[in-house]
């Protein structure tokens, strides 16, 4: 696959996972069959949200709630701002994690927002030396080829939670890592800034706020 394809992929990917969570570190593990099952029964609803018709406006809030209540938004954005992440003030964490969901969000609603996607399937299951488990799926899309995703679930306060999703061996945390990096971006108020402009017409930043009071 070329990279520019990876790359919309990769950001396209977060509605997909929208239902399936990125989580923080935990001392526990998850079992691979409770991982398998919060992966089905979250890609179930990810499915039927994208599937509605109708009114656009309101399928995309629907779809924003449920991303915002199944994704650790600020695990994934500590990941994604790499060595960065060890300065951050509170603070400013608080507000690049509302921008970044806002982003991610509204990224992966324009890249799949017209696709038809028709099922997932689960294949391969398996458990991770640090505990996690990767649950490897199939996402079918009508007219294309399926898009192959891994799935890594990580125990997050008791609950089954995704830490990272991966497709070709890319992980979405490092493309968006990367993404910043390209546009010279390496200080955390530089990023603020840059997302503040990226988010100021967010349609998925009103949900977005409410959540994450």
């Amino acid at each position: 696959m070329k990279t520019g394809a990876r790359v919309r992929i990769l950001a396209a990917a977060a509605v997909v996972g929208l239902a399936f969570g990125i989580g923080g570190a935990s001392a526990q593990g998850v079992a691979p069959d409770a991982a398998k099952k919060f992966i089905n029964d979250m890609g179930a609803r990810a499915v039927g949200a994208l599937s509605k018709q109708g009114n656009v406006a309101q399928r995309n809030n629907e779809f924003t709630i449920l991303m915002v209540e199944a994704l650790d938004f600020e695990a994934l954005a500590l990941s994604t701002l790499g060595k960065m992440a060890r300065t951050i003030t509170p603070q400013d964490k608080k507000e690049f994690t509302r921008l970044f969901a806002a982003y991610v969000i509204d990224v992966a609603i324009e890249k799949f927002g017209n696709i038809h996607i028709t099922s997932f399937g689960i294949g391969e299951v398996k458990q991770q030396p640090n505990g996690d488990v990767k649950v490897n799926t199939a996402i079918n899309r009508s007219g294309d080829k399926a898009i192959a995703v891994d799935w890594r679930v990580k125990n997050t306060e008791g609950k089954p939670r995704i830490n990272d999703m991966e497709i070709e061996g890319y992980s979405l945390s490092i493309h968006y890592r990367g993404e910043f990096e390209r546009a010279g971006l390496s200080t955390v108020p530089g990023l603020i800034k840059r997302l503040q402009e990226m988010t100021k017409d967010s349609k998925a930043m009103p949900a977005v706020q409410q959540a994450m009071k």
